[in-house]
């Protein structure tokens, strides 16, 4: 879990931290927003693609194998119970976070950059915006998931402050 707590001192006085990378981002036409709910079909469809594009390339282990969603019931579901984040490069949807409120928490999941635009900061823009947003709600705590096989992400989750917490115990035996 990561806290979302204020650090000392006016908001005024403060740099964010993620500004530099946003700025760059967006010089590169890169432009992070909420995704609307009554956004247009072909929005939809671009989240769709990216979300089947995300389940084919995550890394699998039993605990982390991702459900592949139609693209209705990808709509239906953001607009139900998530927010959903997106990147546009030049008008396109480039990448997605999903944010779960839940109480005073909130869980991101569905968390994919298209091949073409990654290793580039854009998910690590992409989630401090979402977390920007999720603390503009109240909320004071953030969880995601994910596999240690998952490296990029693993780096995203760091960077943003998120710490690890043991959630299974393994068990091993010489025999």
């Amino acid at each position: 879990m990561a806290v979302l707590g204020r650090a000392p001192g006016p908001d005024h006085l403060r740099p964010r931290p993620f500004e530099a990378l946003q700025e760059r981002l967006f010089l590169a036409g890169y432009e992070p927003e909420r995704l609307k709910p009554d956004a247009p079909d072909a929005d939809w469809d671009a989240l769709h693609d990216l979300h089947r594009a995300g389940v084919r390339d995550q890394p699998r282990n039993p605990t982390t194998t991702p459900d592949p969603l139609t693209r209705d019931g990808l709509r239906d579901l953001i607009r139900r119970e998530e927010a959903a984040f997106v990147t546009r490069w030049r008008g396109q949807i480039v990448a997605l976070t999903r944010l779960t409120p839940r109480g005073p928490e909130v869980d991101s999941e569905g968390t994919v950059t298209h091949p073409d635009h990654r290793a580039r900061g854009v998910m690590t823009a992409l989630k401090a915006h979402a977390l920007t947003w999720a603390k503009g709600e109240g909320l004071a705590h953030a969880g995601t998931g994910g596999t240690v096989l998952n490296l990029p992400m693993l780096r995203v989750n760091t960077r943003l402050g998120y710490r690890t917490e043991r959630m299974w115990i393994t068990w091993e035996k010489d025999i």
